[in-house]
């Protein structure tokens, strides 16, 4: 059965190579992984989008390179994805790249990049933070007054 889900990775078709990255994670096999990890290089973002949230289902601190690397893909979803899932993890090698993408043009993105050094609790991340509580966004100020107080920076 894997075998089968695998092969259909390389689908010429997104939605097939879509719905073979849900049936792995489904499945729960972490032979999956790595060939989810190859998906993040997909032409399509939904296959990418799938593949950032099958590798945070799986937990495998494998992704947090290939994640790293999305977070400058040219699709803000994927970055904003990409940056949940790191946090998730919890693997401090992310908080440099997070750090950086706090500069991101698009709001959401940035949020979420807030939230996920929140997550990761490390003290580089505070003075980068500090400056975001003038942002011209409130959600981005508030959340970065949360994570500041969850934090005790």
């Amino acid at each position: 059965m894997i075998e089968k889900l695998l092969a259909k990775l390389k689908h010429k078709k997104a939605d097939v190579r879509v719905e073979a990255i849900e049936d792995l994670m489904e499945l729960e096999d972490q032979c999956a992984v790595e060939p989810i990890i190859e998906c993040l290089k997909d032409p399509d973002a939904n296959v990418k989008y799938q593949a950032i949230i099958a590798l945070g289902e799986f937990k495998d601190k494998k992704g947090v390179k290939p994640l790293i690397a999305r977070l400058k893909d040219k699709d803000p979803d994927i970055r904003e994805a990409s940056a949940e899932v790191l946090g998730d993890l919890g693997d401090r090698s992310a908080v440099d790249p997070l750090i950086t993408l706090l500069q991101d043009e698009e709001a959401p993105v940035r949020v979420q990049a807030v939230e996920a050094l929140s997550k990761l609790g490390d003290a580089r991340a505070k003075a980068p933070l500090r400056e975001l509580l003038d942002d011209e966004d409130p959600l981005i100020q508030e959340t970065v007054s949360e994570a500041l107080k969850n934090n005790y920076w």
